[in-house]
């Protein structure tokens, strides 16, 4: 059975290399190469600071995980930053079993991350 996941995009007021990208349903196995596709086009386009809202994720993997991770170090790679932000409860304890905490810029507020972009 295939997982779901549905990503929406939005534009950040002031911020022109900068997008919201809301993930809603499961990251996995499943569907991480569809979502992996979706953020770099985005770093391709030129948008290398992501705001990730986990407000309606409800499930990472440790191979979503993984993917996050690269998504980290690619946005740094060229100048930008991947952040994550509205991570509900289930979800930052597989982050934080797997150590990756310290990794992730994880913020509690939409407008925290967003002031924190480049």
């Amino acid at each position: 059975m295939e997982s779901q996941i549905q990503l929406t995009c939005e534009d950040i007021a002031g911020k022109q290399s900068a997008k919201l990208v809301r993930f809603v349903g499961d990251l996995d196995a499943t569907n991480t190469d569809y979502i992996m596709e979706q953020i770099f086009n985005f770093f391709s386009d030129g948008f290398v600071n992501i705001v990730a809202d986990f407000k309606n994720l409800r499930y990472v993997n440790s191979t979503g995980l993984g993917i996050l991770l690269h998504f980290s170090k690619s946005a740094k790679e060229k100048g930008g930053s991947f952040k994550i932000v509205n991570v509900n409860e289930n979800v930052y304890e597989i982050i934080d079993i797997i150590g990756a905490t310290s990794l992730l810029e994880i913020y509690d507020e939409l407008d925290e991350a967003i002031s924190a972009l480049n």
